[in-house]
């Protein structure tokens, strides 16, 4: 019933948001619809499944969090400190999607759904591998976000918007996007400026070759 709950809640939120124009981050929203409705009706399946679900998205969710701080500390102290209030909303709906897979886990879990399972003669699910696995994965992409940050496009876009935004800030390239076509190579980048009382982003492009 909570899940079902934290579904239709998310769902409102969705159609509020996107009605309003503003940008939306899809979740597992039907999923846990389909999952809420099974385990209402009282589908050990659905909850085998889950349980491997959960296992597998948790670390995978953590580690996407961890991707957002692959920046510059003071970039970090210097956002909490302007907007700490915008910072914490931002991170919020992740943190809620972490703790949820964590309860929806540990519930499934617990001594009485695993009898439940053994007495249907369904084995019970291996959710320390598939956690393991979500470990791995997770690792796997911090691993390569930091190999894919090519350190000579960050350093040209960095320049770039130091020349368009001025010498008084500190830039991080956050997100470079190089791009094939007939004519060459193009690179779009997004590069953080920030000083003591703001913090920007500018976008620059360039053709690399």
């Amino acid at each position: 019933m909570i899940l079902l709950g934290a579904a239709a809640f998310d769902i409102a939120w969705m159609v509020w948001r996107v009605a309003g124009g503003a940008d939306y981050s899809y979740s597992m929203t039907i999923l846990a619809v389909i999952g809420s409705v099974l385990l209402l009706r009282g589908s050990l399946k659905a909850a085998f499944f889950l349980v491997w679900i959960a296992s597998l998205l948790l670390p995978l969710a953590v580690a996407s969090g961890a991707m957002a701080l692959l920046q510059p500390v003071d970039l970090t102290l210097t956002r909490l400190r302007l907007d700490a209030s915008g910072q914490i909303a931002a991170a919020l709906p992740l943190l809620v999607f972490c703790v949820a897979l964590y309860w929806l886990r540990t519930e499934l879990l617990r001594q009485p759904v695993q009898a439940a399972m053994l007495i249907a003669g369904r084995r019970r699910p291996a959710a320390h591998v598939a956690l393991g696995i979500g470990v791995v994965l997770g690792l796997l992409a911090l691993l390569g976000s930091h190999l894919s940050r090519s350190v000579d496009l960050a350093g040209k876009a960095e320049a770039l918007a130091r020349a368009k935004h001025g010498a008084d800030f500190h830039y991080y390239a956050s997100k470079i996007t190089p791009r094939d076509d007939m004519e060459g190579t193009f690179v779009e980048a997004k590069v953080e400026a920030w000083r003591a009382d703001r913090v920007d982003t500018v976008d620059v492009f360039w053709k690399e070759k």
